[in-house]
Parts: C-alpha cells; sequence; structure tokens
C-alpha cells in the first residue's frame, strides 16, 4: 500500500523536539576516559586486541560493558545529588550508542584522521595552512612524528599524561564518526537523532570539511 508507506515514512521524520542541552560533552568525556583505560591495557576488560589470543567479539564486549558503566556511574551521581535526569531515555541510549560506535571503530577513525590531515594542506610542510607539529596535539588531536604509526606506548602515555591531548582526539574522533558514519547511516535509513548528529563542538572549518565523506568515485 503505496499511501501506508508514505505515512510511515512522514512518521519515521517527523520532528523531534531538540535536546535541552548537548548530547557531546558526556560523550566525549566518556571517550576521553576510554583513551586513558585503554591505554592501561587491562586484560581481563580489554578496549583493543593485545595479543593473538584474543578475539574481538572480547573488545565488543568490554566496551559495551565500559559503556555501560559509564553511563551508570553518571545517572547514579545525579540521583545522589537529586539532581533532576538531565536526558531522556532516547537520549541517553544515543550517547551509549555513540560510545559503542566510536570505540568499536577507534583503529579506523584514528587512521583515518591521521592520513586525512597528513595529506592535506594543514600537514604539508609548505603550506601556509599547515599547523605547527607542536601544536598537532591540542589543535589536531594527533601525536606527531610518526608516533601513532611506530610507539604505540609512547601515544598511550601521551593519552594518559596529557588531558587537552586526550580530550582534543576524542573531540576529533567523535565528529568523524558523526559526520561519516551515523549521519549518513541515519540519512539512508530515514531516521533522526534527537541532536541530528550535528557536531557544534569543532569551530575550525578547515578541520570540518577534512572530516566530511567521501565522494564515491
Amino acid at each position: 500500500n503505496v499511501e501506508k508507506s508514505v505515512e510511515n515514512v512522514e512518521t519515521t521524520v517527523e520532528e523531534k523536539p531538540s535536546p535541552s542541552q548537548s548530547l557531546h560533552p558526556l560523550t566525549i568525556d566518556a571517550i576521553e576516559e576510554a583513551f586513558r583505560f585503554r591505554a592501561q591495557n587491562v586484560t581481563t576488560s580489554p578496549l583493543r586486541l593485545l595479543d593473538s589470543n584474543m578475539e574481538w567479539f572480547e573488545v565488543q564486549y568490554s566496551i559495551m560493558k565500559f559503556a555501560d558503566r559509564f553511563l551508570e556511574k553518571y545517572t547514579k551521581g545525579s540521583k545522589k545529588k537529586n539532581e533532576e535526569p538531565t536526558w531522556t531515555e532516547e537520549e541517553l541510549q544515543t550517547i551509549g550508542g555513540r560510545i559503542v560506535g566510536v570505540l568499536v571503530r577507534l583503529d579506523d577513525l584514528e587512521w583515518e584522521w591521521k592520513h586525512r590531515v597528513s595529506t592535506s594542506t594543514l600537514g604539508q610542510p609548505e603550506s601556509p595552512d599547515m599547523i605547527p607539529y607542536n601544536q598537532w596535539k591540542s589543535i589536531l588531536g594527533l601525536h606527531p612524528d610518526n608516533v601513532e604509526q611506530r610507539c604505540t606506548k609512547t601515544l598511550d602515555m601521551a593519552l594518559l599524561e596529557e588531558k587537552d591531548f586526550a580530550r582534543a582526539r576524542a573531540e576529533r574522533m567523535l565528529a568523524l564518526f558523526l559526520l561519516c558514519v551515523e549521519g549518513p547511516a541515519m540519512k539512508a535509513s530515514g531516521n533522526r537523532s534527537p541532536d541530528d548528529s550535528e557536531v557544534d563542538f569543532i569551530q575550525d572549518s578547515t578541520q570540518l570539511n577534512l572530516m566530511m565523506p567521501k565522494v564515491k568515485e
């Protein structure tokens, strides 16, 4: 029935009220915390493959448990302070889904962002747009000098010890996920997230353009 199909689509894409506050800060907090936890390489709750004997489903399970614990800690903290619930159940599910979505794709997102920056004007020494290497951590969320590929331990230590670096990196991983994964998936399915997958926490237009989905040739 064509009329019913149209009705279903209209119902799917109907206007939703915007969240009372941004979902992003809490999501970024979680990703930032995950960087520090992952850097400790805890074998009982791995957020990455630690050896050849480990299966990917173990990592996926740990990631989901991490997201659950993080949100549980947040909601319990709100209850202890007798605060009203900040977000609806749907919004909390969206935050949880984004935490998991970023963390299960973290290796790919990290590689993709490093590759895009390195091959853009931001990473070319002869370009006027080039970001000085000593500012890569705070501005781009990347470790300079090919440390990303060569020395995971050095990268982990930097993320453990340098909050600004971890924060900038978490923001960029979330932005890349929203623009290249969640946003297109929502559009293709005719659904909408509570905040329309909008990236409003990165102001640099050059970086935002660099994060946009690549056009398939």
